[in-house]
């Protein structure tokens, strides 16, 4: 049996034991929330290069249909002029936004282009768009309750997921919510609709490389 002295020894060293265990314990919980990522430093991630050019696959979801409809293609988004919108599959369709207008292409068919004066809901809801891959957050905040959590696991590092609550019409009359998930870049967008349509947009093979418009990428945003 433990001597009086024996069993005093033991409670000192299991209360210090304990101490550091809880020591480790707030000493990790203390790094994560320094490492944890914030509404500013997404933005600051998101923004910091002028090109980003890559792929996107498009699945959208609904009721109408058995079948969801799948298109894919190219897109480039540029903090000084826009958002180029290249679908090739399962038709080609090119959708060019910039600060004040859209051009719309369908197939072989001329170009429509919209002024952001002549259309105001058009614009408002694709400048939310824009907001939405630029990652500017400072601008959506304005019209969503916006949820920044990081994603860890054994298979995502440095991940992250935000989502997004509109707060007041007309959004909230469209979306019930929208999530957005990356890392470096926006990996995945998925737009939820009241009415029950879904929207997921994946993005792969992102570059910021060449730092510069092509000649042909000049040309589509000159109209």
């Amino acid at each position: 049996m433990p001597t009086m002295r024996n069993k005093t020894r033991f409670n000192r060293g299991f209360k210090r034991a304990a101490k550091a265990t809880l020591a480790a314990a707030v000493l990790a919980l203390t790094s994560l929330s320094a490492h944890a990522i914030t509404l500013e430093q997404l933005q600051k991630n998101l923004s910091s290069e002028p090109l980003v050019r890559g792929d996107f696959t498009q699945k959208r979801e609904m009721a109408m249909f058995d079948q969801p409809l799948l298109s894919s293609g190219q897109f480039l988004l540029s903090a000084k002029n826009g958002l180029w919108w290249h679908q090739t599959q399962p038709m080609p369709v090119s959708l060019v936004l910039t600060q004040d207008k859209l051009s719309q292409q369908f197939d072989n068919q001329p170009a429509q282009v919209l002024s952001a004066s002549g259309n105001p809901m058009v614009f408002y809801f694709s400048h939310v768009f824009l907001s939405l891959f630029k990652g500017d957050t400072s601008q959506l905040t304005e019209q969503f309750d916006l949820s920044l959590k990081e994603i860890k696991d054994s298979t995502t590092n440095n991940q992250w997921q935000l989502v997004l609550t509109p707060k007041a019409a007309p959004l909230d009359k469209v979306f019930s919510k929208i999530e957005i998930e990356g890392g470096k870049f926006i990996d995945e967008l998925e737009l939820d609709e009241i009415r029950g349509d879904k929207t997921i947009i994946t993005f792969s093979q992102q570059k910021t490389t060449p730092a510069t418009l092509t000649s042909e990428e000049q040309r589509v945003f000159q109209f």
